[in-house]
């Protein structure tokens, strides 16, 4: 019994471990579009620079894709994942990892290992929880969120700068408008 339960101890750090290991956050919010592709053309180890596929917004962003599959090689436990790196006047300014409809929560363990456990209800199961947790670290707000959406669950991450700045608010304050119409 006591071999099981030290059986269990390492791979829960071994786990740990290999989800620390996945940096989505490759350049530093305000850097540029620019500095991103030369990131993701490094990890890629790619001879000429990585295609950004850029889609505006009708609020002034400019959001970049990519499978976190590309990014963090290794990184199975967080296969299906997308990244989004949302751009306002060619700097970066917010990250998201985006789950839809997997029977996991990956994202919520790797939240957990790198930004913190937070307590979840008493004998719900953990696939039946909905609702989101926030943390600060340094100068950056986490936010870990799972919500039921149409046919299934999605799952995220979502990063901003902890001090928000003028060209954030209007956009985030066309985006309020915009919804209070629809």
């Amino acid at each position: 019994m006591r071999k099981i339960f030290i059986l269990i101890i390492l791979i829960i750090n071994f786990s740990s471990v290999a989800f620390a290991e996945c940096n989505f956050q490759l350049i530093n919010f305000g850097d540029t579009k620019k500095k991103l592709s030369t990131k993701i053309q490094s990890i890629l180890s790619l001879d000429e620079e990585f295609p950004m596929m850029l889609m505006p917004d009708q609020f002034g962003g400019e959001t970049m894709m990519i499978p976190l599959d590309e990014i963090c090689l290794d990184e199975k436990n967080l296969h299906g994942t997308m990244a989004e790196y949302l751009f306002i006047n060619d700097k970066l300014e917010r990250i998201q990892l985006v789950r839809s409809n997997m029977q996991d929560r990956n994202l919520m363990e790797y939240s957990m290992n790198k930004y913190g456990e937070f307590n979840l209800p008493e004998g719900l199961p953990i696939k039946d929880w909905r609702g989101n947790h926030f943390w600060e670290n340094n100068s950056e707000a986490i936010e870990y969120l799972v919500t039921s959406i149409p046919d299934g669950v999605i799952e995220m991450i979502s990063m901003h700068r902890a001090k928000s700045n003028n060209a954030v608010d209007k956009y985030y304050e066309k985006v309020g408008k915009w919804l209070d119409k629809e």
